[in-house]
């Protein structure tokens, strides 16, 4: 699977589709994928996950111990209205109701590229996410690459 980058603002049209960029469908083989997993995102955004992508996720879901209780609420309220969708001929994916009311979608949606999954965001929200953040990009990264190697 190729990285997905970048992001894109698209409308979302009336019966709940978004457009997918072609540059975030490419899977670094020759044909774009058509078929996103789609649930519920982190910090209150959707995503969407190639096939392959998803497939570790789903790996990870299944070594949760089934006996713990904090394990069968997480994974039920993350898969609460995950679907598999399809990429129609004009490279929009469908959107539920329940997924459109999570990340508070309005008329348009930011469609962002994170690596290994896709995020859609209302953009208004993602700004005010962004803009509530206490540290800045280099603080950030100091904490997050503490213990790695330059």
């Amino acid at each position: 699977m190729s990285s997905i980058y970048g992001r894109e603002i698209h409308a979302i049209d009336h019966k709940g589709r978004v457009s997918i960029p072609a540059t975030m469908r490419k899977s670094g083989a020759k044909k774009p994928l058509d078929a996103f997993h789609v649930l519920k995102g982190l910090d209150g955004c959707v995503a969407l996950y190639p096939p392959d992508e998803f497939a570790h996720v789903e790996e990870r879901l299944r070594r949760l111990p089934l006996w713990d209780r904090r394990s069968r609420i997480f994974t039920r309220m993350f898969l609460l209205d995950a679907q598999k969708v399809s990429v129609d001929a004009q490279g929009r994916i469908m959107l539920s109701p329940a997924l459109i009311e999570w990340a508070q979608l309005k008329k348009d949606a930011m469609v962002l590229g994170q690596g290994n999954r896709i995020e859609i965001w209302d953009p208004k929200r993602f700004d005010g996410h962004l803009a509530t953040s206490p540290d800045s990009l280099e603080q950030l990264m100091a904490e997050v690459f503490k213990d790695e190697r330059s």
